[in-house]
């Protein structure tokens, strides 16, 4: 039984197609041997144009005109205990978590010193476990 509805291979609009009001800009600005962006902003300054026309050429021609600004990293104070032991960490981790639930600190500023308490407790955990390796290897040789 053939196949009667649902999209069907090759039909629609072939990606990357122009609608109408782009094949309108485009051969405005081939007119005008304009480059798009000053065709855009040619409709953003003309007085008689309409508003809605306007505020898209506006829209369409800033990213060209006006950088993205780079996000800014913020800089954020929390005391925090001598990290140099597990349980110093522990207590870090509590006066981050603390700073969060005061809204002292956003949660995505915290993550980022719970990723620097994290490598630092990997850090004592890898020591520790190397001074009982090594206090093993001892042992097993003596005996």
């Amino acid at each position: 039984m053939p196949k009667t509805g649902g999209a069907r291979a090759g039909a629609g609009r072939p990606p990357g197609a122009t609608n109408k009001k782009s094949a309108e800009i485009l051969a405005g600005a081939v007119k005008q041997g304009v480059t798009p962006v000053e065709y855009m902003l040619s409709v953003m300054r003309d007085k008689s144009a309409e508003a809605k026309d306007r505020a898209w050429a506006a829209e369409k021609a800033a990213p060209y005109i006006h950088a993205r600004p780079a996000p800014m990293a913020n800089r954020i104070e929390i005391k925090l205990p001598d990290t140099s032991t597990i349980d110093g960490i522990k207590d870090a981790l509590a006066a981050v978590t603390k700073a969060v639930s005061a809204g002292e600190v956003a949660p995505s500023e915290a993550q980022g010193v719970v990723s620097i308490l994290e490598a630092q407790r990997k850090a004592i955990e890898t020591g520790e476990v190397l001074e009982r390796l090594e206090a093993l290897e001892a042992s097993w040789q003596k005996a």
